[in-house]
Protein backbone atom coordinates (compact mmCIF):
# COMPACT_ATOMS: atom_id res chain seq x y z
CA UNK A 1 0.00 0.00 0.00
CA UNK A 2 2.92 2.25 0.89
CA UNK A 3 4.54 1.96 -2.52
CA UNK A 4 0.84 2.98 -4.40
CA UNK A 5 1.05 6.22 -2.08
CA UNK A 6 -1.92 4.55 0.11
CA UNK A 7 -1.73 5.92 4.00
CA UNK A 8 -2.65 3.06 5.85
CA UNK A 9 -3.74 3.79 9.88
CA UNK A 10 -4.06 0.53 12.29
CA UNK A 11 -6.61 0.35 14.83
CA UNK A 12 -6.97 -3.18 16.11
CA UNK A 13 -5.52 -5.59 18.25
CA UNK A 14 -4.44 -9.17 19.24
CA UNK A 15 -3.32 -11.17 15.93
CA UNK A 16 -4.73 -8.93 13.51
CA UNK A 17 -1.96 -6.06 15.24
CA UNK A 18 0.53 -8.46 15.23
CA UNK A 19 0.06 -9.36 11.85
CA UNK A 20 -0.45 -5.55 10.31
CA UNK A 21 2.70 -4.37 12.23
CA UNK A 22 4.79 -6.35 10.44
CA UNK A 23 2.93 -5.16 6.85
CA UNK A 24 4.59 -1.25 7.84
CA UNK A 25 1.50 0.65 7.86
CA UNK A 26 1.92 4.43 8.40
CA UNK A 27 0.52 4.45 12.08
CA UNK A 28 -0.45 1.97 14.90
CA UNK A 29 -2.57 3.81 17.43
CA UNK A 30 -3.41 0.40 20.05
CA UNK A 31 -4.19 1.60 23.51
CA UNK A 32 -2.09 0.17 26.95
CA UNK A 33 -3.18 -3.11 27.07
CA UNK A 34 -3.33 -3.82 23.46
CA UNK A 35 0.02 -2.62 23.17
CA UNK A 36 1.39 -4.36 26.51
CA UNK A 37 0.06 -7.57 24.57
CA UNK A 38 1.71 -6.40 21.36
CA UNK A 39 5.22 -6.34 22.70
CA UNK A 40 5.09 -9.40 25.05
CA UNK A 41 5.34 -7.40 28.50
CA UNK A 42 3.84 -5.17 31.18
CA UNK A 43 4.68 -1.70 31.46
CA UNK A 44 4.89 -0.73 34.93
CA UNK A 45 5.92 3.01 34.56
CA UNK A 46 5.96 5.78 32.13
CA UNK A 47 9.38 5.36 30.79
CA UNK A 48 8.24 1.32 30.38
CA UNK A 49 4.87 3.38 28.49
CA UNK A 50 7.66 5.73 26.37
CA UNK A 51 10.02 2.89 25.42
CA UNK A 52 6.85 0.99 24.51
CA UNK A 53 6.43 3.20 21.60
CA UNK A 54 9.78 2.54 20.45
CA UNK A 55 9.22 -1.10 20.47
CA UNK A 56 6.23 -0.62 18.05
CA UNK A 57 7.76 0.98 15.82
CA UNK A 58 10.66 -0.99 15.42
CA UNK A 59 7.78 -4.09 14.43
CA UNK A 60 7.52 -2.40 11.33
CA UNK A 61 5.13 1.41 11.41
CA UNK A 62 6.57 4.44 10.92
CA UNK A 63 4.79 5.70 13.77
CA UNK A 64 2.91 4.07 17.21
CA UNK A 65 0.47 6.13 19.40
CA UNK A 66 -0.18 4.25 22.37
CA UNK A 67 -3.61 6.07 24.44
CA UNK A 68 -3.37 5.91 28.06
CA UNK A 69 -6.26 7.29 30.58
CA UNK A 70 -5.46 11.08 30.38
CA UNK A 71 -3.84 11.13 26.88
CA UNK A 72 -1.07 9.68 24.64
CA UNK A 73 2.19 8.26 24.38
CA UNK A 74 3.79 8.81 20.84
CA UNK A 75 6.89 8.21 18.53
CA UNK A 76 5.95 10.01 15.09
CA UNK A 77 7.91 11.69 12.70
CA UNK A 78 8.27 15.42 12.73
CA UNK A 79 8.02 17.86 9.89
CA UNK A 80 11.70 16.60 8.73
CA UNK A 81 10.89 13.09 8.39
CA UNK A 82 12.89 12.49 12.10
CA UNK A 83 11.29 10.67 14.86
CA UNK A 84 10.14 12.11 17.87
CA UNK A 85 8.46 10.62 21.30
CA UNK A 86 5.91 12.70 22.57
CA UNK A 87 4.01 11.79 26.22
CA UNK A 88 1.23 14.19 25.79
CA UNK A 89 -1.09 14.34 28.82
CA UNK A 90 -4.74 16.23 29.81
CA UNK A 91 -6.52 17.28 33.07
CA UNK A 92 -8.26 13.71 34.18
CA UNK A 93 -11.95 14.87 33.61
CA UNK A 94 -14.84 13.08 35.44
CA UNK A 95 -15.98 10.58 32.59
CA UNK A 96 -19.59 10.19 31.89
CA UNK A 97 -18.60 6.90 29.41
CA UNK A 98 -15.07 6.19 27.83
CA UNK A 99 -16.26 3.89 25.28
CA UNK A 100 -15.03 5.57 21.99
CA UNK A 101 -12.41 7.86 23.45
CA UNK A 102 -9.25 6.20 21.19
CA UNK A 103 -11.49 5.99 18.41
CA UNK A 104 -11.92 9.91 18.33
CA UNK A 105 -8.47 10.08 19.60
CA UNK A 106 -7.23 8.51 16.37
CA UNK A 107 -9.92 10.48 14.04
CA UNK A 108 -9.19 13.87 15.71
CA UNK A 109 -5.11 13.19 15.21
CA UNK A 110 -5.43 12.04 11.51
CA UNK A 111 -7.92 15.11 10.46
CA UNK A 112 -5.45 17.65 12.08
CA UNK A 113 -2.30 15.83 10.22
CA UNK A 114 -4.51 16.03 6.80
CA UNK A 115 -4.91 19.83 7.39
CA UNK A 116 -1.36 20.21 7.61
CA UNK A 117 -0.82 21.12 11.23
CA UNK A 118 2.62 20.41 13.10
CA UNK A 119 2.53 16.87 14.76
CA UNK A 120 3.26 17.93 17.88
CA UNK A 121 -0.74 19.73 17.60
CA UNK A 122 -1.98 17.15 16.16
CA UNK A 123 -1.34 15.08 19.03
CA UNK A 124 -3.27 17.65 21.35
CA UNK A 125 -5.67 17.88 19.20
CA UNK A 126 -6.33 13.98 19.02
CA UNK A 127 -5.78 13.84 23.13
CA UNK A 128 -8.30 16.75 23.20
CA UNK A 129 -11.04 14.89 20.86
CA UNK A 130 -10.58 11.53 22.87
CA UNK A 131 -11.10 13.71 26.15
CA UNK A 132 -14.16 15.47 25.22
CA UNK A 133 -15.54 12.18 23.79
CA UNK A 134 -15.97 10.98 27.54
CA UNK A 135 -18.17 13.96 28.35
CA UNK A 136 -21.14 11.99 26.21
CA UNK A 137 -22.94 8.90 26.37
CA UNK A 138 -22.37 6.83 23.10
CA UNK A 139 -19.12 5.86 21.23
CA UNK A 140 -17.19 8.51 19.61
CA UNK A 141 -19.42 11.62 20.25
CA UNK A 142 -17.87 14.58 20.32
CA UNK A 143 -17.85 18.56 19.80
CA UNK A 144 -14.76 19.13 17.69
CA UNK A 145 -14.99 22.95 17.66
CA UNK A 146 -15.08 23.12 21.65
CA UNK A 147 -10.82 23.37 21.65
CA UNK A 148 -8.82 24.54 19.37
CA UNK A 149 -5.78 26.16 18.76
CA UNK A 150 -4.17 27.26 22.05
CA UNK A 151 -7.43 26.47 23.93
CA UNK A 152 -6.66 22.94 23.72
CA UNK A 153 -5.78 21.86 27.59
CA UNK A 154 -2.97 19.29 27.05
CA UNK A 155 0.43 19.48 28.36
CA UNK A 156 2.91 17.75 25.59
CA UNK A 157 6.45 16.91 26.20
CA UNK A 158 9.05 15.60 23.75
CA UNK A 159 11.37 12.81 25.65
CA UNK A 160 14.52 11.67 24.55
CA UNK A 161 14.77 8.82 22.14
CA UNK A 162 15.50 5.39 23.73
CA UNK A 163 18.93 4.33 22.20
CA UNK A 164 18.98 2.73 19.50
CA UNK A 165 15.85 3.93 17.47
CA UNK A 166 16.65 5.02 13.88
CA UNK A 167 17.41 8.72 13.60
CA UNK A 168 17.79 8.58 9.43
CA UNK A 169 15.15 11.48 7.95
CA UNK A 170 12.07 9.44 6.08
CA UNK A 171 9.57 10.42 3.76
CA UNK A 172 6.37 11.80 6.40
CA UNK A 173 3.83 9.83 6.98
CA UNK A 174 0.96 11.69 5.90
CA UNK A 175 1.94 13.79 2.35
CA UNK A 176 -1.19 13.56 0.96
CA UNK A 177 -1.84 15.91 -2.52
CA UNK A 178 -5.42 17.10 -1.94
CA UNK A 179 -4.94 18.23 1.47
CA UNK A 180 -3.26 21.51 0.02
CA UNK A 181 -6.31 22.32 -0.78
CA UNK A 182 -8.11 21.84 2.52
CA UNK A 183 -8.63 25.66 3.76
CA UNK A 184 -6.62 26.48 6.42
CA UNK A 185 -7.31 24.90 9.64
CA UNK A 186 -11.43 24.13 8.40
CA UNK A 187 -11.02 20.53 9.95
CA UNK A 188 -10.51 21.79 13.12
CA UNK A 189 -13.06 25.01 13.11
CA UNK A 190 -16.20 23.20 11.21
CA UNK A 191 -18.65 20.62 13.06
CA UNK A 192 -18.23 19.23 9.73
CA UNK A 193 -15.69 17.02 8.17
CA UNK A 194 -13.53 18.63 5.03
CA UNK A 195 -14.46 16.85 2.00
CA UNK A 196 -11.62 16.73 -0.22
CA UNK A 197 -12.36 17.32 -4.77
CA UNK A 198 -13.49 14.05 -6.09
CA UNK A 199 -13.03 12.20 -2.99
CA UNK A 200 -15.72 10.48 -1.16
CA UNK A 201 -15.27 10.34 2.91
CA UNK A 202 -17.91 7.56 4.56
CA UNK A 203 -17.80 8.10 8.82
CA UNK A 204 -17.54 10.63 10.87
CA UNK A 205 -14.99 13.06 12.74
Amino acid sequence: MRKLGVTTIIDTDGEPLRHAVRSEPEVVSPNELEAEELVGHEFNDADDRASAVAEMVRLGPREAIMTVPDGCFAQVLDESGLPALYRVSVEPLEARSPIGSGDAFLAGYVAARYAGRPVVDCLRFGVACGAESTQHIGAGILEPVKWTGSSIPCAPKRLSLPRGSAETPQRPAFTVPWAAGCPAGALLKSKRPWLPPHRSFSGSL
